[in-house]
């Protein structure tokens, strides 16, 4: 569960029913939001200096890293992720939280670290709140943030490290095994940071980033408490409450689905980070990183969901109702883990609470009756309550819940109107098309495919969407001999051997996206640089999101935008497909 201790208060709040009025709350999270989700800051700097008085005097802020449980000798790191070099290391014998000085050069402008929690041997445990019980601690979690030049406080927990993961993708990691901290930059990490820890939130509905104490026993939990009416000075706020059971549940559904398993928070967070690497809780992963280089996960936390393979559904609601042949759709899957998390058992029980939720509060001495009755009454699709909605609110959410909200890379239709659209054609040239009964009473709308989109967009800046994001991973030919690494930013490598070809999507007016054959998802992808003297470019044939060529060349200045190279360099065909399950 998040966590960040009130430094001050904690031990006090053992004692007692834990509170924090709305007002604290909100200028709390202010200035969370203020320092990049980092933690709160605003103490002055230290300033140490030497016996000798010719040493000049060393500014230092305070940096506190606080984890959601209670550990026992566990170490943490600070890293810098410039170099990937260590800034700092101390041990938690007995706690949950650790302060460090960060010297003035890892703050000046804001930079970029991470703060790892990991165990220092066989004696290194957690307290695990689905086993209510101490658990070895046998597996690092992460939290990326920005030291600014104050007073600062990050939290590491599992969903930090789900965030993380999604975040390495986002820096261009593409092998989670081997991490290159140095991918991470300041400049992107700003967007990166605050959409990846949306995405957790909107996916799990827990905010990393949450203020809340850290949880040294089952007792604490009962401690917490969701009241209603005293709006003006209430226990917690609904949101801190909600915050804590629905990260509780989710680990709590971890261990009552594998009730031998030891350590069920720090597998949640490797099996939920491993499939959150593509932003999606849908089964899925990266192409190329899961079973047999496909992008589907061997073993999932949500069934395997269904591949959005035509852009014309590139919407929320129909991405959300996808069937496939089978009549298996999204919702399906969507509700299937809503019911495993705490939904109903059936339409006779509606306002009794089910799932992990409801072994979570049985498994609580004294748990809070108000609270056990707001997540009996909750949607747990939809995550609203029929009259209490102060929940935590995800701005700009990518999905809510589980399931596949990624979209389909190739090119859509447009709705005709009754004056001409120019739309370009397979060709790449601009022809007008209407509909004139467009605005006639009941009359079917007609629509045009787009058969080309010169300035592919891969930056995944706000309100535009990275139109190869589904494309991202690896893939490898069917002998081997050929690799294509396609990153999150755009950029794309092909090696063949000992040659090797790179180049990047960047909205260049030479990148393009070509449907091959009308109403077929069957493309190429041309990333050309025409900056380069002569003009290269690199030719990706896809056909239902699998990479079925790639070829690389001399670009024609007779035709900038072609469907087949006349002077191919490097040919590589066959590619393993990533979207067929294995």
């Amino acid at each position: 569960m998040p966590s960040l201790s009130n430094h001050t208060s904690l031990a006090k709040q053992h004692l007692a029913k834990y509170r924090l009025t709305k007002l604290t709350q909100a200028i709390i999270l202010g200035l969370s939001s203020a320092l990049l989700f980092s933690g709160c800051g605003g103490d002055s700097p230290t300033t140490r200096t030497s016996n000798d008085d010719t040493t000049t005097p060393e500014t230092t802020y305070k940096l506190t890293v606080t984890s959601p449980v209670k550990l026992h000798n566990a170490v943490v790191t600070i890293i810098d992720s410039t170099t990937g070099k260590q800034i700092d290391q101390k041990t938690i014998n007995d706690g949950s939280e650790v302060s460090f000085d960060i010297k003035e050069a890892f703050a000046k402008g804001g930079r970029v670290l991470v703060a790892e929690i990991a165990g220092k041997d066989n004696s290194s445990t957690y307290f695990d709140p689905a086993v209510g019980d101490m658990a070895k601690l046998d597996m690092p979690l992460h939290s990326t943030f920005i030291m600014l030049p104050v007073a600062s406080s990050t939290i590491v927990g599992p969903f930090t490290e789900i965030a993380y993961q999604r975040l390495l993708v986002r820096a261009n990691n593409l092998n989670a095994s081997k991490t290159d901290l140095g991918k991470i930059k300041a400049d992107d990490l700003v967007q990166a940071l605050a959409f990846s820890n949306q995405e957790v939130s909107s996916t799990f509905r827990v905010n990393p980033v949450a203020l809340v104490p850290a949880i040294s026993s089952l007792a604490d939990l009962s401690k917490f408490i969701i009241d209603t009416k005293d709006v003006i000075n209430p226990p917690n706020t609904i949101s801190q409450y909600l915050n804590i059971f629905f990260a509780a549940g989710h680990i709590k559904l971890q261990q009552t689905e594998n009730p031998n398993d030891p350590t069920p928070m720090l597998t949640f967070a490797k099996r939920a980070g491993a499939d959150m690497r593509d932003g999606s809780l849908d089964g899925m992963t990266l192409a190329g990183d899961g079973v047999n280089g496909t992008v589907f996960l061997e073993n999932p936390i949500i069934t395997q969901q269904i591949v959005n393979t035509d852009p014309t559904f590139n919407n929320r609601t129909n991405i959300a109702e996808l069937k496939d042949a089978l009549a298996i759709t999204q919702k399906a899957a969507r509700e299937s883990y809503a019911a495993r998390l705490g939904g109903a058992e059936d339409a006779a029980h509606k306002d009794k609470l089910g799932g992990a939720m409801a072994v979570l509060f049985d498994s609580l001495s004294n748990p809070d009756a108000a609270g056990r009755d707001y997540f009996a009454k909750v949607d747990f699709v939809t995550g609203l309550h029929p009259t209490i909605n102060e929940a935590f609110s995800v701005p700009s959410p990518r999905s809510f819940g589980a399931g596949n909200y990624k979209h389909a890379f190739g090119l859509g239709s447009i709705k005709l109107t009754k004056e001409p659209q120019k739309i370009r054609n397979s060709n790449c040239e601009f022809v007008s098309y209407s509909d004139p009964d467009a605005e006639v009473k009941d009359h079917v709308a007609r629509t045009q495919n787009i058969d080309c989109e010169i300035g592919a967009n891969a930056d995944g800046a706000l309100g535009n969407y990275n139109v190869i994001e589904n494309l991202i991973g690896f893939y490898t030919t069917a002998n081997d001999q050929c690799k294509l690494d396609i990153y999150f930013n755009g950029d794309i490598k092909l090696t063949n051997g000992q040659k090797t070809f790179s180049s990047s999507i960047n909205r260049d007016q030479s990148d393009s996206v070509i449907r091959l054959q009308p109403d077929t998802q069957d493309y190429v992808l041309n990333v050309a640089s025409a900056e380069r003297n002569k003009p290269e470019i690199m030719q990706l044939r896809i056909t239902n999101q699998n990479i079925i060529s790639a070829t690389t060349g001399i670009l024609d200045s007779q035709n900038p935008f072609p469907k087949e190279l006349n002077r191919p360099d490097m040919v590589c065909t066959e590619f393993k497909p990533v979207f067929n399950k294995p």
